[in-house]
């Protein structure tokens, strides 16, 4: 079954626990709690013998069903952990965890950590199995609009409050990197008192440890959020990261649009163009449309793209941060399709 992480905590206080675990997601601190609460609650039910393995390349299956199916002399109940980094169990993982989904070992909760899965994975008959035998919990980064309140709570937890624009600040200042998030909190729970955290001095001692990638630039351009974006690019360019890359990311976004245009026009179904260009998640799909639909043609668009492109290859002059700013913001300028300026 299907349990939301934030149902997570109060599933855990039942007296036995479901013999099945899986939990994945691409939030690396999520899943690290997620399977600590887990861990903690097994230990807490006698199950106290705790066996670890890593599926790798090269992992032996046969090794692990071995180890899984002898007796431990000195503990009754055991925490049997599988981390799956990769998510691709193969053929023999798969045919194994669907086994063990399906038919527990004895006295033994089996615990299966995962890291983001894609579309393919998550389509699986091995993960279908674990989703109808086993408890699957999902635990993915939480959207934008959503980390303030992911701070409020956590700091209510050490005693802290903050203002709503302290919150958004350090939600700013830490998005796409809650580890170090976490690190933030306990040096706040080292500074302050308890109680209302005073803005200035926080503002002074919160470091920007926000880690971006060019696919969040081209999250925020397929979003048209022309100033995020811009953002993004400027942090991008201060990291030092290569410019084809933010080059792709600008124009992967808009060439997605461009033919979500196209397929509007010709009054074509966008679902056969979804399923064309891979795009498969619901929200990526509302967004594309979203954007196609209010954004002008991206004709000069994509002709500017192309210029970047050769200016980030050295095959034409120009400055590229400038030529790339001036792009993005003009994106936050257009107005939607079909009503005047």
């Amino acid at each position: 079954m299907k349990l939301p992480l934030a149902r997570l905590a109060r599933h855990l206080e039942r007296q036995t626990l479901e013999p099945v675990w899986a939990v994945y997601g691409d939030e690396p601190l999520l899943v690290l709690e997620a399977a600590d609460a887990i861990r903690a609650r097994a230990r807490a039910l006698g199950f106290e013998e705790r066996l670890v393995f890593v599926a790798e390349a090269n992992f032996s299956w046969e090794r692990l069903s071995q180890e899984a199916d002898s007796r431990s002399l000195f503990a009754a109940r055991r925490l049997l952990e599988l981390r799956l980094p990769q998510g691709k169990p193969g053929t023999e993982g798969s045919s194994w965890l669907a086994e063990r989904a399906k038919a527990p070992l004895p006295e033994t909760i089996l615990l299966i950590t995962l890291g983001a899965l894609d579309w393919q994975a998550r389509k699986s008959s091995w993960f279908a199995t674990l989703e109808q035998h086993a408890v699957v919990v999902e635990a993915n980064t939480p959207p934008r609009e959503q980390l303030p309140q992911w701070w409020r709570e956590r700091l209510a937890r050490q005693g802290q409050s903050a203002s709503p624009e302290l919150l958004r600040l350090l939600a700013e200042r830490t998005e796409g990197n809650l580890l170090a998030a976490r690190q933030e909190l306990e040096k706040l729970a080292l500074l302050f008192p308890e109680g209302p955290l005073p803005e200035a001095e926080v503002r002074a001692v919160v470091f920007d440890l926000a880690r971006y990638d060019p696919e969040a630039l081209r999250q925020a351009v397929l979003e048209g959020d022309a100033l995020r974006a811009l953002r993004l690019l400027r942090t991008l360019m201060a990291e030092g990261c290569a410019a084809p890359l933010i080059v792709w990311a600008i124009a992967s976004a808009l060439r997605l649009i461009a033919l979500a245009q196209e397929a509007l026009a010709r009054g074509a179904p966008l679902e056969a163009f979804f399923r064309q260009e891979r795009v498969f998640r619901p929200e990526e799909k509302r967004t594309i449309e979203h954007s196609a639909r209010r954004l002008p043609p991206l004709r000069t668009a994509l002709i500017v793209c192309a210029r970047l492109d050769r200016i980030a290859k050295g095959a034409e002059t120009g400055d590229f941060a400038l030529e790339a700013e001036r792009l993005l913001l003009s994106l936050s300028a257009a107005p939607p399709r079909g009503r005047a300026a």
